[in-house]
Order: structure tokens, then C-alpha cells, then sequence
């Protein structure tokens, strides 16, 4: 997914030497409308990170679109509906699933409880794309008309 090559080339500058592969798996995105994508990810990619080379990436609920600092916000849930490929769930992925729902306080901010997680509810920032086959639900994609702000200036 770096379309300079630029692991290669600071692979080399680093003493990596040797002829790497960058090895990309198929992950189909059933998009809100129903649509769906399917992309060639990078073995290790994030679920959020493979996003990006969607028309608009996987909202994370954030107003730049960028993940919280510690993964724990939530924000980014998808529903797996075929996890091929996909790296198993760890427990902070699980601990930020279950805090989220409680409607625990992140970040020192307040946050309402969210909806009750299904078998497939993952967090897209800690899911990795390790094989081919998988099939991701994006509940939300990020909303560019949010970075506008107000057209009068006020």
C-alpha cells in the first residue's frame, strides 16, 4: 500500500538488503449503503489502516479522522462477517469493546454506553489483516462535510 515504495527503499538504506515482498491479502468491505469493495491490504495492516484506500476511510467518530491515542475509544467498530485472515482478538481490544459499551469515561471525556457488541463486533484500529478471505461490515464511514465547518465563518 505505499505507492513510493518507500519500506523498500528505507529498507535498504537501513541495511535490509535483500529483495523483500510485500505480501497483500484480498479483505472485502460491505460499505453502509451495501456496496461492496474489495481491496488488496497489506499483510499487517489495520482494518482502519486498509480503509484509507476506500472512497472515505472507516469513521473513527473523530473530527480529523485519526485514532484516539491509545485505541480505546471504540469508535472505529466494525462487524466481521467472515474473520479469515484476520488476527484474533486480544484483551485490550476486548477491554476497550466492553468500556465502550459500559459508556465508561475515555480520554477524561464523558461518553453515553454504546450498543450492545454482536458475535463479529470488532475495533478496525487493533484488527489485522494476516491472510486472505476476510469480510468486513463498516457500520460508518468518516464524513469529509464534517471538516467544512460552517460556510459563514461563524
Amino acid at each position: 500500500m505505499t505507492p513510493w515504495g518507500l519500506r523498500k527503499k528505507l529498507r535498504g538504506m537501513l541495511g535490509g538488503g535483500g529483495a523483500s515482498t510485500i505480501v497483500r491479502h484480498p479483505v472485502t468491505f460491505v460499505l453502509p449503503g451495501g456496496a461492496e469493495v474489495r481491496l488488496e491490504v497489506e499483510e499487517h495492516y489495520s482494518l482502519l489502516m486498509a480503509s484509507q484506500g476506500l472512497d472515505a476511510p472507516i469513521s473513527t467518530g473523530r473530527r480529523a479522522g485519526g485514532t484516539c491515542p491509545d485505541g480505546g475509544c471504540g469508535l472505529c467498530r466494525v462487524e466481521v462477517l467472515d474473520a479469515s485472515g484476520l488476527s484474533p482478538m486480544k484483551p485490550a481490544e476486548r477491554a476497550s469493546l466492553d468500556a465502550m459499551v459500559r459508556g465508561d469515561v475515555h480520554e477524561g471525556r464523558e461518553r453515553p454506553p454504546g450498543a450492545p457488541l454482536l458475535s463479529g463486533t470488532r475495533l478496525a484500529c487493533h484488527t489485522k489483516v494476516v491472510g486472505p478471505g476476510a469480510r468486513v461490515q463498516v457500520l460508518a464511514l468518516f464524513d469529509y462535510e464534517s471538516l467544512k465547518g460552517d460556510p459563514t465563518g461563524s
